[in-house]
Parts: C-alpha cells; sequence; structure tokens
C-alpha cells in the first residue's frame, strides 16, 4: 500500500475489485477524507483500455450532481493511475443489501433506484453512458442519500463498444456483442439491479461457465419476480411488468430514458397499500 500519491496522504486500504484498490485519503492540501481509487496493473498493458479510462474520466470531472460522487482528479504517472473522488460515509447497495435490509420491499428498492435515474439521467444528458450500474456502485450515503459511483468506463451514445467492459451479470445483451450502446443500456442494468435489491439474488444462473450465462442473458428471459411479504403481494404484478421493460433484450422494448423509468417506479413508491 502507498503510503502517499502526490498530495494524497493514504490512511488505510478500504476494498479491492476486478480492477482497483480502493483507499482511504487525506487532501494535505485541504485537510479533507478522499477516496482514492488505484488502478490494477493489467490496465496499464493495454494501451487502448488506459486511453479509454484517460478519455472518459475527463468527462466524469466535469458532472456535477448530488446524486454523483464528484471526480476531483486523475493523477497518471507511467505505470500507475489514480482517481481522487469525493469521500462518502456509507455503504454501497450490494453490502446494504446484505448486511442491514435483506430483500428489499419493493417500495423501499422503488425509491432508491428511482434517486438512482436522477444522476443516471443528468450523466446521459451529459452524452455519459455509464455502463457498469450494479448495487456495489450505487452507494447509500449515512445521510440516506443516494450517490453513483464509478464512471471509469463510461462511453458517449450511439458508439460500438470495440472491446467488452463491464460486470457481465448485469450487462445488456447489446453490451456484451459490442453494439452501439446508448442510455437504454444503463437501463437495462438497472433492471437487473433493482431485481437484485428485491429478490437478494441475480435473475441468471451463474453456477455454469461463463459462455452460458453470456448465453443465457441474451436469450433466457427473466423469471418474474414473486413477493416476499403480503404488503408487496399488491405491487408484484406493477412490479414484474417494470422490470420486464427494464430489462427486454431490444433496447426498443425499453423504457426510452430514465424519466420514462422513473415515473413507472412513482407509481410503486407513492402508492397507499392496505394494511
Amino acid at each position: 500500500m502507498p503510503k502517499q500519491i502526490s498530495y494524497i496522504e493514504i490512511v488505510k486500504k478500504l476494498d479491492s475489485g476486478g480492477s482497483a484498490n480502493l483507499y482511504l485519503g487525506i487532501d494535505l492540501n485541504t485537510g479533507n477524507p478522499v477516496a482514492v481509487k488505484e488502478l490494477k496493473d493489467f490496465l496499464f498493458k493495454n494501451s487502448y483500455t488506459l486511453e479509454l479510462f484517460r478519455k472518459e474520466a475527463n468527462r466524469y470531472l466535469y458532472l456535477d450532481h448530488p446524486n454523483i460522487v464528484r471526480l476531483e482528479d486523475l493523477i497518471l504517472y507511467p505505470d500507475k493511475g489514480y482517481l481522487v473522488m469525493e469521500y462518502i460515509e456509507g455503504k454501497n447497495l450490494r453490502d446494504y443489501m446484505k448486511s442491514v435490509t435483506g430483500p428489499m420491499p419493493f417500495q423501499n428498492a422503488a425509491l432508491l433506484i428511482s434517486e438512482t435515474l436522477n444522476a443516471l439521467g443528468y450523466a446521459h444528458q451529459h452524452d455519459v453512458i455509464h455502463l457498469d450500474i450494479k448495487p456495489s456502485n450505487i452507494m447509500l450515503s449515512v445521510e440516506n442519500k443516494i450517490k453513483l459511483i464509478d464512471f471509469g468506463i463510461s462511453q458517449t451514445r450511439n458508439r460500438a463498444n470495440e472491446r467488452v467492459m463491464g460486470t457481465p451479470l448485469y450487462m445488456s445483451p447489446e453490451q456484451i456483442d459490442g453494439e452501439n450502446i446508448d442510455e437504454r443500456t444503463d437501463i437495462y442494468s438497472l433492471g437487473v439491479t433493482i431485481y437484485e435489491l428485491i429478490t437478494g439474488r441475480l435473475p441468471f444462473n451463474t453456477s455454469g461457465t461463463s459462455e452460458e450465462l453470456l448465453r443465457n442473458i441474451k436469450k433466457q428471459e427473466i423469471k418474474p419476480i414473486k413477493a416476499l411479504n403480503r404488503y408487496d403481494k399488491e405491487l408484484e404484478d406493477e412490479m414484474n411488468a417494470i422490470i420486464m421493460q427494464a430489462t427486454a433484450k431490444d433496447p426498443e422494448d425499453r423504457f426510452p430514458n430514465c424519466q420514462a423509468f422513473k415515473d413507472a417506479l412513482e407509481s410503486i413508491i407513492h402508492k397507499n397499500l392496505s394494511i
């Protein structure tokens, strides 16, 4: 673990993923805590990936929205790279579900996803497609505010994904195939995300090979969710319809944008249920 990166003093390691290590740091210029993402070495052996990361990180610097974790700096060395981000105290939705709530009631999950759609819609308006939407990239702060993180592999819309990047379990069929992507690509991933928050599992079998998983994502319809409590039972058909539309195989059959997805969830959030 590095002790200091440029003007950032590293305090401790917070997490480690497939492409990066995450640290808590202190900005020595301001004294404020920051999150520092250290890119894994293998990313620097691929000039395409590194250039893509540099380009999209520079775009991320200009995203300013209360539901998006602020990127404060990009520090690049010949063999190392670091993202310096706003530090958010809280849990990502994957950890929050596992350690706090378990599978969430429909209305709770709908509220969290609705806030996420605020951030995602703003990014889309600025021609940024996230491409790695999943519960672990959505933070819930200690103030119960949603913060969307990790735009490291984002791209502009209507652009072919020359190399498949992202998290396969949440990828849309067109993202897997390297076809043109747009806001509906993120909408698909967010549909898988709300499915997981509600059921506590992913919609596809993950025990087979990676080839089988990708084939299932492209061809196999998602099974309808079953309500886990009697209050959700009243919303089961409506929530299933929302998830099925968000995760349609053909992008033309999905919600056309984040506002349409959010409008559908609003009817769940504000519905008064009988007790």
